[in-house]
C-alpha cells in the first residue's frame, strides 16, 4: 500500500506540475478580487471565468493518467474510466443547481455538456486527426454502440417532453410538489438507468471481444509472471487513486464555481439558455475535451469518441436519471423534460455525430461541419 502511494504521489507531481498550473492563478486572483457577494454582470463573469479556467490544468492531469492507464486496460476501458471522471463535474454542478431549484438550468445544461462534446470537441478532435492521416479509421463496433446509444438516449428524453406538453404540465423541468409528472420521471429514469447498466454487462460481459477490439486468449501457465503482474497492479491502483484525488479537486472548485453561477442567474440580464447551454458546458467539459483533443493528437480515434460519445450518452442515461432519483429525498422534484430549443439542438448534435460516423471513417472536414454547428447554436443562444 505504501508503494502505491508512493507511486500516485509520483505521478501527481511529474503530471501537474508544469506551465499548466499558472491557469490556477486567474482562480485566486478573481476570488480575491471580485467578493461573493457582488451583483454586477461583469464582475460576476470574471470571477465565474477565473474559476472555470482554474479547471483546464485538472483537466489536464486527467488526460495524462488517462493516458497511462490506457497503456495497461486499452483505449476502450479507459476511455470508459475517463468517461466517469469527466461527468463528475457536471453530476456535482448539476446537485447543487437542483437542491437550488434551478430546475431548468440543471436539464439545459446537461443538454449543453452533450453538445458541446458532440460537435466541439469530437469536431476540434477529428480536425487535428485529419491532418494525420486523409482518412481516420475507427473502430466500427463500439462506435456504432455509441451512436446508437446517444441516439436512443435521445429519444427517452424526446418521449416525456412530447407528453409533458400533451397534458398541458406547466412547470416543465421540475417543481417542488410530488406531482403525477414526478412519478413518472421517477419510473422512466429508473427503466433508463437499469438499461444503462445492461450495456456494460454487453461491453464488458458477454461481448466483451467484440468492443476491446482484441480476442480474449486463455493465459498460459508456462509464461505467467507473477512478479509481472503485481507490478501492473500496483500502477493501476496508483493510476486510480491518482484520478480520485484529482477529480475531488475538481469537486472543490466546483462549488465557488456554482455559487457565482447562481448569483448570475438570478442578477444579470444573460439567459438560462445561454449560460446552460454554452458558458457551463464549455468548462463542464474541459476534462473530456482535454483526452480527445490529447487523444486525436497522438493518432488515438478510439479513445477521443469514447471520451466524447460516451460522456454525452452517459449524461443522459445515468447523470439525469441519477438527479430524478437524488431529488426526491431533498423535495426537489426533477422532470425528465426538456425545453424544445435545448432538445432540438441536442437532436441535430447527435443526428450529425450518427451521420458522420456511420461509415466508420473520418476526415478533417466532417470535423470542420461539426464546429460549425456548434458555432450557428452558441450565435442563437446569445443573440436571440
Amino acid at each position: 500500500m505504501d508503494r502505491t502511494l508512493r507511486d500516485c504521489l509520483n505521478l501527481l507531481k511529474s503530471d501537474y506540475v508544469s506551465g499548466w498550473s499558472l491557469l490556477l492563478l486567474p482562480a485566486l486572483l478573481s476570488l480575491a478580487v471580485v467578493p461573493s457577494s457582488t451583483t454586477t454582470t461583469m464582475a460576476l463573469l470574471l470571477r465565474f471565468l477565473g474559476l472555470g479556467v482554474a479547471l483546464i490544468p485538472l483537466a489536464r492531469v486527467i488526460s495524462r493518467l488517462v493516458d497511462h492507464l490506457s497503456d495497461h486496460l486499452g483505449d476502450r476501458y479507459s476511455g470508459v474510466v475517463s468517461v466517469g471522471l469527466g461527468n463528475l463535474v457536471e453530476l456535482v454542478v448539476s446537485i447543487m443547481a437542483l437542491t437550488s431549484g434551478l430546475y431548468k438550468l440543471v436539464v439545459i445544461s446537461v443538454a449543453g455538456a452533450v453538445i458541446t462534446n458532440c460537435l466541439l470537441m469530437l469536431g476540434i478532435s477529428t480536425v487535428l486527426a485529419g491532418q494525420r492521416e486523409q482518412l481516420v479509421t475507427i473502430q466500427a463496433s463500439s462506435t456504432e454502440l455509441q451512436a446508437r446509444q446517444l441516439m436512443l438516449s435521445l429519444l427517452l428524453l424526446a418521449i416525456p417532453t412530447i407528453i409533458s406538453l400533451g397534458t398541458g404540465t406547466t412547470l416543465l423541468e421540475g417543481n417542488d410538489q410530488r406531482d403525477s409528472f414526478a412519478l413518472y420521471s421517477l419510473a422512466v429514469a429508473v427503466m433508463i438507468l437499469i438499461y444503462y447498466v445492461l450495456s456494460f454487462v454487453l461491453q464488458l460481459g458477454t461481448h466483451r471481444s467484440f468492443f476491446s477490439g482484441n480476442p480474449i486468449k486463455p493465459a498460459d501457465p508456462s509464461t505467467s509472471r507473477p512478479s509481472t503482474e503485481t507490478e501492473h497492479e500496483h500502477e493501476i491502483a496508483a493510476i486510480l487513486i491518482a484520478m480520485g484525488v484529482v477529480s475531488l479537486a475538481v469537486v472543490a472548485i466546483s462549488e465557488p464555481l456554482v455559487q457565482t453561477l447562481e448569483v448570475l442567474v438570478a442578477h444579470t440580464h444573460l439567459s438560462e439558455l445561454f449560460i446552460g447551454l454554452i458558458l457551463l458546458p464549455l468548462f463542464g467539459s474541459t476534462a473530456e475535451g482535454v483526452i480527445a483533443v490529447g487523444a486525436a493528437r497522438r493518432g488515438r480515434m478510439d479513445l477521443a469518441i469514447t471520451s466524447t460519445m460516451e460522456s454525452s450518452g452517459q449524461l443522459m442515461l445515468f447523470v439525469l436519471p441519477v438527479l430524478v432519483l437524488i431529488g426526491w429525498p431533498l423535495g426537489r422534484f426533477l422532470h425528465l423534460s426538456v425545453p424544445l430549443n435545448a432538445l432540438g439542438c441536442t437532436g441535430i448534435a447527435v443526428l450529425a455525430v450518427h451521420w458522420i460516423t456511420e461509415n466508420n471513417q473520418l476526415d478533417w472536414y466532417e470535423g470542420m461541419q461539426l464546429i460549425t454547428l456548434y458555432g450557428v447554436i452558441l450565435l442563437g443562444c446569445l443573440l436571440l
